[in-house]
Parts: C-alpha cells; sequence; structure tokens
C-alpha cells in the first residue's frame, strides 16, 4: 500500500517571505543633515574654546610718567591670547583690584601694555607721597640703589652744597632714557611728606641732585633740613 505523505500546505511558501525585512538605504539628504547637524557642534564647540583662549590684559589710555599712580582712568582692558609667552608678566584684569592705585616706575606711552615690574606698591598708611626724582647714575650712588634703601638728597645752589631731604626710603627705582647730570639715568621714587616734595621740587628744578644711600648711616639732623653738609 502506498502512503501520500501528508504536506501541510498552509503558509505554504510565505514563510521565507515573512522572514525578510526591506531594509532602507538612508537617503543623500539625510547624510547632509546629519553632517550640518555634527559639524554645528564642532564648530560651537570651538567658539567655546576660543572665548576661553584669551585674557583681558591693562592697556595705558594715555601717557603714564613714572612716579604717578596708577588710576582705573589710566587704563583699558584689552583681550590677549592666553597663550602669550609674555602673559604672566602683565597686568590682567583679574590683577587690577590689587594694583589699583600702585607707582609706576617706568614711564608708559599711550596704548602700551602695562607690566607687573613696572610697578611699585606704594607707602601707604602714614600719609607719605610717592615722588620720582630723575637722576644720573653717577649721581645716585652709581645705580647701586635698591628698593628698600635709605638716602639722603644733596643740591648745590649760590649757596653752596646742602640737604634738600635725609632719611627718605626708596619705593621704587625705574631705569629711564636720561636724568638729571649725565645720560642714562634712571627714575628714584622716593617716600616723602609735603614739604619734602616740594624741597624736591626746586632741586630738581634748580637741575642739582645727588642721591646718597644712607642706609645703616646715623640720621641726620631736623630730617636735613636746613643741615650743614
Amino acid at each position: 500500500m502506498n502512503v501520500t505523505p501528508l504536506v501541510d500546505t498552509r503558509g505554504a511558501g510565505t514563510s521565507q517571505a515573512a522572514r525578510r525585512r526591506s531594509i532602507r538605504r538612508p537617503s543623500l539628504s539625510h547624510i547632509l543633515i546629519a553632517t550640518a547637524v555634527v559639524l554645528a557642534f564642532v564648530f560651537n564647540f570651538l567658539a567655546l574654546q576660543d572665548r576661553g583662549e584669551t585674557t583681558l590684559v591693562a592697556v595705558a589710555n594715555d601717557d603714564i610718567s613714572a612716579g604717578s599712580r596708577l588710576a582705573a582712568t589710566d587704563v583699558r582692558f584689552v583681550p590677549i591670547g592666553a597663550g602669550f609667552e609674555g602673559l604672566a608678566s602683565l597686568v590682567t584684569e583679574s590683577d587690577w583690584a590689587l594694583l589699583d592705585g600702585w607707582v609706576v616706575t617706568n614711564a608708559i606711552p599711550a596704548n602700551g601694555v602695562i607690566s607687573v615690574e613696572s610697578l611699585s606698591e606704594p607707602v601707604g598708611g602714614d600719609g607719605m607721597r610717592s615722588m620720582s626724582v630723575p637722576v644720573g647714575l653717577e649721581h645716585a650712588a652709581g645705580g647701586l640703589l635698591e628698593v628698600g634703601d635709605t638716602v639722603d638728597v644733596l643740591t648745590v645752589d649760590d649757596d653752596g652744597p646742602h640737604y634738600v631731604v635725609a632719611g627718605v626710603a626708596v619705593v621704587a627705582i625705574a631705569q629711564d632714557g636720561g636724568g638729571i647730570g649725565g645720560i642714562g639715568g634712571y627714575h628714584v621714587v622716593l617716600a616723602v611728606d609735603a614739604e619734602q616734595a616740594l624741597a624736591l621740587a626746586g632741586a630738581i628744578d634748580a637741575g642739582s641732585v645727588e642721591i646718597v644711600r644712607s642706609t645703616g648711616a646715623p640720621p641726620i639732623a631736623n630730617g636735613g633740613r636746613d643741615a650743614a653738609p
């Protein structure tokens, strides 16, 4: 007896087709949109990075002479690349709160950047003033003065040599292109009171100034006023 195998023809020829899923390839427009999104993210990230790579530094609005006090009206802040090699030596916006009112020890031209080395902390709390005295090296202890030294200042007039002030402190020393009594001198910034400032101004105007280092020397009577040499 022949046995005919039973074949379930339900769904015959359909099972393989059911497992097939169509795979849709992304169109060119989809690729372009995705690329644009990625580029926008990258450009935005780079822009934010660029903003963080600049630092604001102080620049002089006008010429600032040595011996004057730096004020907010004297400066403006401009951006500079954070990778600038000399950035650490410049006055930045974050430094300003500590340096406002400091004494300028080197003349700064208009639009010139301001370095920390060109400033000196002012004499404060005792009513003293800071005054710049231009003088040649040969008339300032041979250029051996240092900040913190005590000095006497002499002048020569029709009555001969005499002390102008004595026992005043050196606040700062600024190299300069010239000075009284010689070429290639510098400015010595001194802490003085009102009367001493007037006496020094007269000596500077007369063109005769001699600075003597007196650190450790016995004080001169009356602070040098009317004292004989």
